[in-house]
């Protein structure tokens, strides 16, 4: 077996890295598109496995900003495009990619680390847990009404408008919610296919829709196309997917389903992989709330602190309060035992200290109920977090619970 070397990617090496990631994807068709890819992967964030020169493992780091608890963006590093070929797996060849990746993110000030998880067992043993829950939702467009009128207009608009107004809402919107990213402008036009493999053309497929209050301003966006044209019994039965849609409050969020909802031959509305809340609010605002059921529950972020002090004193705490926090960390990344204190205005201090320990937990957890998507109370019934004074796990619960459910709107 050929001695295999982990490290950053070279600039001669990329397109064969960028193949190797189409095949690990089960993406083969896709090879070949290295050199548009090189407009936006960091080269420095880029890792392989390469045995013989050969890239058989592949992973790159993002620069993302997390909206936390309170509003603020910190930022964190994504990570994306892991893969092992099959003929070199259970070789410890992700061990190393990761230690490499997480050790530049701490050298440069990234407090933690996010992802997306394909599979579940996989990121729990590098301190990853699961932050935050997504699902699709589908609407029956038959029974889609309203308990009040809804505010706003609803208009298609041509791509060149919607690249314009879409992430300007985006930016208002993804600060209002804990838990979602931002979209750096690269990612928009790879939405907008305005970065694509030469010769390809643009999809005519998805229309763009914005929503606008009464002053004109764009205060929602939906990008969407029909499903295959279905009918039974000669009776429509046709489908419309949502591929992103978001807005600055739930009552223009149900704004744009009406509108969606409101096209002929259309019996359901659905998205399916774009990562929504939950635990949407305009739902409620349905006449009938059985009407809009959800499907694919799964977890749309998975966080890794790294650095706890930078972390845990970025966010803000809806209830004051102090604990001393052991964190087991076998990466060593964020091990130690920390004093967090918040404060009646939200604001907390966390510094390192030798206190005896109020509550002992794995760094997995910690990211686990750090957006306050879980509760400090389940992961102790779960066996997962040890109190050593009594009472500690209900205040750590009580610290840590938000009041907006966190959701990440964007896949990475």
């Amino acid at each position: 077996m050929p001695t295999t070397e982990v490290r950053r990617v070279r600039d001669e090496e990329f397109d064969a890295w960028c193949d190797a990631i189409d095949v690990g994807f089960h993406s083969p068709h896709h090879r070949g598109d290295g050199p548009q890819r090189r407009q936006w992967m960091l080269p420095d964030r880029c890792w392989g496995a390469f045995a013989d020169g050969i890239p058989v493992g592949t992973y790159r780091g993002l620069k993302l900003e997390l909206t936390v608890p309170g509003g603020a963006g910190v930022a964190v590093d994504g990570i994306s495009s892991v893969t092992v070929a099959a003929s070199h797996r259970r070789q410890g060849l992700l061990v190393r990619m990761m230690a490499g990746e997480l050790a530049a993110a701490v050298e440069r000030g990234e407090s933690m680390a996010a992802l997306l998880a394909a599979e579940w067992p996989i990121y729990g043993r590098f301190g990853f847990g699961s932050a935050a829950d997504s699902c699709d939702w589908t609407l029956d467009a038959r029974a889609a009404q309203f308990t009040v009128d809804l505010p706003g207009t609803v208009e298609l608009v041509d791509p060149a408008t919607a690249r314009a107004e879409a992430p300007v809402v985006y930016d208002r919107f993804r600060k209002q919610h804990p838990g979602c990213v931002d979209r750096a402008d690269y990612r928009w036009d790879l939405r907008f296919e305005l970065l694509r493999a030469e010769g390809k053309e643009i999809s005519k497929e998805p229309l763009f829709a914005l929503c606008r209050d009464s002053s004109g301003t764009a205060v929602g966006f939906a990008r969407y196309k029909f499903g295959p044209e279905k009918f039974v019994h000669q009776r429509p039965d046709m489908k419309i997917m949502v591929e992103d849609l978001f807005a600055l409050d739930h009552y223009y969020e149900a704004r744009l389903w009406q509108f969606l909802a409101g096209h002929d031959w259309v019996t359901e509305v659905g998205t399916e992989y774009v990562l929504g809340s939950p635990d949407p609010i305009w739902r409620e605002l349905l006449v009938d709330r059985r009407a809009c059921w959800s499907s694919n529950h799964w977890e749309g972020l998975w966080l890794r602190i790294l650095d706890p002090i930078t972390a845990l004193t970025a966010r803000t705490y809806e209830a004051p309060g102090r604990i001393v926090l052991q964190i087991a960390d076998k990466d060593g990344y964020a091990e130690g035992t920390f004093a967090l204190e918040a404060g009646a205005d939200g604001r907390a201090q966390c510094a390192a200290t030798t206190e005896t320990p109020d509550v002992t937990l794995p760094v997995s957890v910690l990211g686990s109920i750090y957006l306050g998507g879980f509760t400090a109370d389940r992961y102790h019934r779960l066996g997962q977090i040890e109190e050593h004074a009594a009472g500690a796990v209900g205040r750590l619960t009580t610290l840590m619970r938000t009041v907006h459910t966190p959701f990440n709107q964007t896949g990475f």
